[in-house]
């Protein structure tokens, strides 16, 4: 019993890690306990952001060799703990969770309207394992491995890109029984082959059976590869029965060209990541941080890229400027949500800074017509330092009279006589020369 302690402690030490790498460990909470309640820990790893939570259980049995044994002791009793969790954390009793850099608070239940289940199963030599479960409920629980787990989480290494993943696989996958064969199938022995025709023998010929040669990182490529979406075959109702042979995909999609230059253009968009990490949840009042945080990290990878681009574009073209010089741009907006950098210089007085950023909002906002529901400013000095952020994000329009005060008064600064329209439109997989 101790060993199997030690094992579990192990495998949810591996999975938060790679959670904190890929998500910041703010919005992650391992291990949490229903602190006002039973005390009983309600799964092994949440994640909470914004709207959606996602639910992991992660198991590291020993395998022995036992198909039957092993999924009925990682997959099927990791199903129904999470059958347990998304009932305790979705019902109307209040469940107070604790992080472990933050009081205790209460899960604000009004807010959620997306869950996601993962089991992580951390046996390495299983040639093959039920690619989905579904709970009591009849939802979707994503499937993991080991090695698919951490590839998954650190290719698509933003909340957004995993979440969009995760909705598009249960889409696809929801009216499927699939069976990934991760490992080479012809190195199946003679006991492993016997186990392999019993277990499809009892599948749900209800559901539409795919069999998958190859592991889920294979079928990552092939997602990612066709623009994020899966391939139509697999959702399409002419077909009973599919077989994808993808081993290999996932070496072969890393070493593309295109790939390893899209990871180097990559490299930029970690400058949100960690202005996020280093100064929006460290340097601000709790409650304003955590929300410009959240904004900033609803951006995809790709979007941030760009971002980060604009951003150092504007700083370059401003960072020798001294006295009174004060500089914005806006940014453009995604989803809804617009973002201002600006520029001022290290000696100006606080109480001047924040009025005339205010009024770069604003002026941004009236300029472009309402077409924002939220703005977010970024704010910096020509040394990178004393970086400032603000949020508004419930933007109304102004009267009339309002609106000529604010370009009446970003006119006397020079703005908007010039306007010169900036733009940073990137593609995922940039084009080889």
């Amino acid at each position: 019993m101790k060993e199997q302690t030690e094992k579990g402690k192990i495998g949810e030490k591996f999975a938060n890690e790679i959670a904190y790498k890929s998500f910041l460990k703010y919005w992650c909470y391992p291990n949490p306990k229903d602190e006002n309640g039973d005390k009983k820990e309600i799964c092994d790893l949440l994640i909470i952001f914004k709207d959606t939570i996602i639910i992991f259980c992660v198991k590291n049995c020993d395998f022995k060799d036992d198909y039957k044994r092993y999924f009925r002791k990682t997959i099927e009793k990791d199903i129904n703990q999470i059958n347990g969790a998304e009932r305790k954390l979705t019902n109307k009793t209040e469940i107070y969770i604790k992080h472990p850099d933050r009081p205790t608070e209460k899960i604000n239940k009004s807010k959620i309207k997306r869950v996601f289940r993962v089991v992580v199963h951390l046996a390495e030599a299983v040639q093959f394992y039920p690619f989905s479960g579904i709970s009591k409920e009849g939802k979707f629980i994503h499937v993991f491995d080991k090695e698919t787990f951490s590839t998954i989480v650190s290719e698509l290494d933003t909340i957004p890109d995993f979440i969009e993943y995760l909705e598009k696989k249960s889409l696809v996958f929801n009216n499927s029984d699939v069976l990934i064969l991760p490992k080479d199938e012809y190195d199946f022995d003679e006991a492993t082959a016997k186990q392999f025709f019993d277990y499809t023998s009892n599948r749900n010929n209800e559901k539409k059976q795919i069999l998958i040669s190859g592991s889920e990182c294979d079928l990552l490529a092939t997602y990612l590869r066709n623009e994020h979406q899966f391939p139509d075959l697999l959702s399409s109702d002419e077909y009973d029965a599919l077989s994808l042979q993808l081993d290999g995909a996932w070496n072969e999609f890393t070493t593309h060209k295109q790939v390893l230059l899209k990871k180097n253009e990559n490299k930029v968009s970690y400058f949100i990541d960690e202005l996020v990490a280093r100064e929006v949840l460290t340097n601000i009042d709790n409650k304003m941080g955590d929300k410009i945080a959240q904004e900033l990290l609803s951006f995809n990878r790709l979007a941030r890229r760009s971002l980060a681009k604009s951003f150092f574009d504007f700083f370059d073209k401003y960072q020798n400027c001294y006295g009174n010089m004060v500089a914005r741009r806006f940014s453009g907006d995604v989803d809804g949500v617009g973002v201002t950098f600006f520029f001022y210089p290290s000696e100006m007085d606080e109480e001047n800074v924040n009025t005339l950023i205010e009024l770069a909002m604003d002026s941004f906002y009236v300029y472009n017509g309402y077409k924002i529901e939220k703005m977010i400013v970024i704010a910096t000095t020509n040394k990178m330092k004393q970086f400032k952020f603000a949020l508004d994000e419930n933007l109304t329009p102004f009267d009339t009279q309002t609106e000529e005060a604010i370009m009446e008064d970003a006119k006397k600064l020079g703005w908007f006589s010039n306007l010169q329209s900036i733009s940073f439109h990137e593609s995922e997989f940039p084009e080889v020369d």
